[in-house]
């Protein structure tokens, strides 16, 4: 029985310590279409702040850019679709 009731507290403990990771939900301001930068500007933005852009994609209500940060190392970005702001 002490197994069982060991195995068991582990197994909360665990899902207790891994769901902090899960709460970041990185979420943009639902937006038109209509009014989102243009992929031009946010590319711009991403590279006046020293990022090298690979590859751009709209994703999870934001722009997403991959690409690499000013020290080499590669990255991905979030960017706000309508202010060009680093959400994540």
């Amino acid at each position: 029985m002490k197994p069982i009731l060991i195995s068991a507290t582990l197994a909360l403990l665990t899902t207790a310590a891994v769901q902090p990771a899960f709460a970041d939900k990185m979420r943009c301001a639902p937006v038109p279409a209509s009014q989102w930068m243009p992929i031009e500007k946010v590319v711009a933005k991403a590279e006046s702040l020293g990022y090298a852009v690979r590859e751009t994609k709209q994703s999870k209500g934001c722009w997403k850019i991959k690409g690499f940060d000013r020290n080499g190392a590669k990255t991905s970005l979030y960017l706000d679709p309508t202010s060009g702001e680093i959400v994540r």
